[in-house]
């Protein structure tokens, strides 16, 4: 839209002189040459004329009351709005010193007095083709990096479909799992926008970080796909003795992680998932597998444990020996500074009664 909007209207030309008779003459010159021109004997009326049109190329004098063309060109230069437009000094720029000045303050370029038309045509020409090059160029990199965009969530919302396809295997090859892992995607997500809300991680908890955690949750226990007769329903609790069986489906549901990655590129929902396949039997005070301690556990594993214990304590599948909610709150409390991050309990404890059971 920049782009065509530069071809079909004539480019402005801003003039700023406080010599009325100089801004005349180049108004002449220009208006000759097909160009719109806008005269200004002052920088405040520049300024002014900017807030309602913003110009192509400015000419300015330097030596002016007031603000000077120095000053002005700084001003240009220091708005993200006008700081690409061209700045070109009109003036008899007599010293090196003074040259020095006006490219320093970001001009491109100096046009002397008395002026001459042929001159005055060339170097205009010149710096419009350029900043009409310019905005092309940005024009075609905003449309890339648009399109680069679209297609990275694209490839996102794919991969994101693919690992809740593979979470769906998961749950037909554990007849009678239900919704459980999509209860357990609910949950930890709904854990991690909780503590979102806390100063101390707001910083570390990005809405793109809960989105992710739905999903790459549910693949905690793909290491049971690759090894037989193992119910769902073992899930992280102190219970489970079998350290082998433990390292096992860690580094089988790992491998397969890793695999599937191998081929994606860099997937925020794989590289999640591993993490949290590798470390959610890690315990807050080092004593689960692998032997991490507090926050050397990624956060995403130790949201994941908390939820994954919750489900596995309330879950009535494969599992007659259930507790209540409010067994299964009382035994996570119990738990918080020993196998749970203590801030993700006391979240859990205030988010509770929204979290999903069956």
């Amino acid at each position: 839209m920049e782009t065509e909007y530069l071809k079909k209207e004539s480019p402005k030309i801003l003039i700023v002189d406080d010599i009325s008779i100089n801004v005349e003459i180049l108004e002449n010159i220009l208006s000759n040459e097909g160009y719109e021109v806008l005269g200004a004997l002052s920088v405040e009326e520049a300024i002014n004329i900017m807030k309602k049109t913003l110009p192509s190329l400015i000419l300015s004098d330097l030596s002016m009351p007031e603000i000077d063309g120095l000053e002005f060109c700084r001003m240009v230069k220091s708005n993200p709005k006008t700081r690409d437009i061209p700045f070109v000094f009109i003036s008899v720029l007599d010293t090196s010193e003074e040259k020095e000045q006006a490219f320093l303050s970001g001009a491109v370029d100096y046009i002397p007095k008395p002026f001459d038309a042929v001159e005055v045509v060339m170097r205009v020409n010149n710096h419009l083709n350029s900043y009409r090059l310019q905005q092309e160029m940005a024009s075609y990199n905003r449309m890339m990096h648009k399109l680069v965009e679209e297609q990275k969530k694209q490839i996102e919302r794919e991969q994101e479909n693919r690992l809740r396809a593979l979470a769906k295997i998961m749950e037909k090859r554990n007849k009678g799992m239900g919704n459980r892992l999509e209860n357990l995607g609910h949950n930890a997500k709904l854990l991690a926008q909780s503590l979102q809300l806390l100063p101390s991680y707001e910083n570390e908890i990005s809405d793109e970080f809960v989105e992710t955690i739905e999903v790459a949750s549910m693949l905690y226990d793909i290491g049971s796909l690759v090894i037989p007769d193992i119910t769902w329903a073992k899930g992280n609790t102190d219970d489970i003795s079998d350290t082998e069986y433990i390292k096992r489906h860690i580094t089988e549901g790992a491998e397969i992680l890793e695999e599937i990655s191998s081929g994606q590129g860099n997937s925020r929902f794989l590289s999640m998932a591993i993490k949290i396949v590798k470390y959610h039997h890690t315990h807050w005070d080092g004593t689960g597998y692998p032997a991490l301690r507090e926050k050397d556990i990624p956060l995403e594993a130790r949201i994941t444990s908390l939820a994954i214990t919750f489900d596995a304590l309330t879950g009535k599948e494969n599992n007659d020996n259930a507790y209540s909610v409010e067994e299964s709150i009382q035994i996570i409390n119990e738990k918080g500074g020993r196998v749970f991050d203590p801030d993700i309990v006391r979240v859990f404890g205030k988010i509770w009664r929204q979290m999903k059971t069956l």
